[in-house]
């Protein structure tokens, strides 16, 4: 593996290296109009407007190639996250990410960390990984995915009374208008958001979603299988055309376990064969290898009690 991520984080630093050479060439293209020119003389020859025509062109030039510069760096980093977002390769993404300085940026890079280890299914390391973030030091996707991470990691701990207390703390990271408590106390702890300026609100959303989980893990442990095929809905509508690869292949292995408490068992079947066909190293991959393996077995003991059964009318 050590060969593959020598081969990723080669691609990243082309992509970074394209970046910054862009970078340089914007600089000496306006070093050149700034110094190079005699604006003096442009403005007596062609007159002032032309010369803050010519002076805004400038600026807008150099504006849109630091843009693409920015993007192409972007880029590398996009690829980086692929490998788990599409590839579904936690392990890979482990290694590569691991590499990235500490020095700018440690608690997200550690929110990657404990990412990658919990689609391991490492929940020990994960855990370790998340104890060591300062969650105020984190916004947008990061912040969700650690109070997201966190709230798991309670509820396989066997602390599932205390992820309110989670939803409560990501709340008030958020609650900078006292809009967002109030919406809550209203939803009573569930994603049904009614005021659509709150829909719009990023945060909020991710919000949403971390209530739609924990909502949907709540259903599953109560067998409340019923609520849980909904929350489970609600919290793929939330994702929107954001659903990964990696995603899907989560969201099917909860599909399979609705579908077993419905007893839907051939429907299970073909949510379980999705994990195992499309989830690469993922930790899910070997979960639903295990319930397969399980409905195998029993469906064996069926067969041969039905075998003993007509043997002894016979």
């Amino acid at each position: 593996m050590e060969l593959e991520v020598k081969k990723r984080r080669a691609q990243l630093y082309r992509y970074q290296a394209a970046g910054f050479f862009i970078c340089i060439l914007g600089a000496v293209y306006v070093f050149y109009m700034v110094f190079g020119i005699d604006s003096y003389v442009m403005a007596w020859r062609f007159g002032s407007v032309i010369f803050v025509l010519v002076t805004a062109s400038v600026c807008i030039v150099y504006a849109l190639i630091e843009a693409i510069a920015c993007l192409i760096i972007r880029l590398g980093s996009v690829k980086i996250a692929e490998i788990l977002a599409t590839e579904c390769d936690p392990f890979l993404y482990e290694a590569c990410i691991r590499r990235n300085s500490m020095v700018l940026y440690k608690d997200r890079i550690l929110c990657n960390i404990a990412l990658a280890q919990h689609s391991q299914g490492n929940y020990d390391r994960a855990w370790e990984t998340l104890q060591g973030i300062n969650p105020r030091k984190l916004k947008g996707i990061f912040r969700a995915n650690y109070y997201i991470l966190l709230s798991d990691q309670y509820f396989k701990r066997g602390m599932g009374m205390q992820v309110h207390e989670l939803e409560q703390a990501f709340l008030r990271s958020i609650s900078r208008q006292t809009q967002y408590q109030q919406e809550y106390e209203r939803m009573n702890g569930t994603a049904a958001v009614t005021d659509a300026r709150l829909r719009r609100k990023r945060d909020w959303k991710y919000f949403e979603m971390l209530c739609a989980g924990n909502n949907l893990t709540r259903a599953i442990e109560n067998q409340d299988y019923q609520s849980a095929s909904r929350f489970l809905h609600e919290r793929i509508d939330l994702n929107g055309n954001a659903v990964r690869p990696w995603m899907k292949v989560n969201y099917a292995l909860k599909e399979a376990q609705i579908y077993l408490g419905l007893g839907e068992h051939e429907s299970a079947k073909l949510s379980l064969n999705y994990v195992v066909s499309k989830g690469n190293r993922m930790w899910c991959v070997q979960e639903a290898q295990r319930i397969l393996a399980g409905m195998g077995t029993e469906e064996e003991k069926a067969e041969k009690a039905e075998g003993n059964d007509d043997t002894s009318d016979s």
